[in-house]
């Protein structure tokens, strides 16, 4: 079996980041649907209470129970004391998270970004290399 490559290589180099990235995106497409379904209704105000990994966040739910969760979000961003949204499920509010970009979107839209990335890569070498190769030959 012969080598490919230098410019020969190309396409396939490209099909194999297209592939990935369409499997990214996917993951994204997943991820952003199972947060869109999620039983994270109801809304409350919650404040930072501590920092652990990540913010620690106490809030109290609409019958009055007084609830801390771990936000799996680590940024800079967030303060002590600070003052966020909260979206969690009724039926168990300790699936809570910060209501926001950071705390709901933040992984499928990484994923969409980083992997809508690879499908671009993906395409510009397959077609440079389809471009390419007629020259060489």
């Amino acid at each position: 079996m012969a080598r490919v490559t230098g410019v020969k290589a190309l396409p396939i180099i490209g099909l194999v980041f297209v592939c990935l990235g369409l499997t990214g995106l996917i993951g994204a497409g997943v991820l952003g649907g199972l947060e869109l379904i999620s039983s994270r209704q109801a809304r409350a105000n919650g404040v930072i209470v501590d920092f652990a990994v990540g913010p620690v966040v106490e809030y109290t739910t609409g019958q009055g129970a007084t609830v801390q969760f771990r936000s799996g979000v680590r940024s800079t961003s967030f303060a002590l004391g600070q003052r966020v949204p909260v979206a969690y499920d009724p039926a168990d509010p300790a699936d809570a998270a910060i209501d926001g970009f950071l705390g709901r979107w933040f992984l499928p839209g990484l994923f969409g970004m980083l992997f809508g990335i690879f499908l671009a890569v993906g395409i510009v070498l397959a077609l440079l290399g389809r471009m390419l190769r007629p020259r060489l030959a």
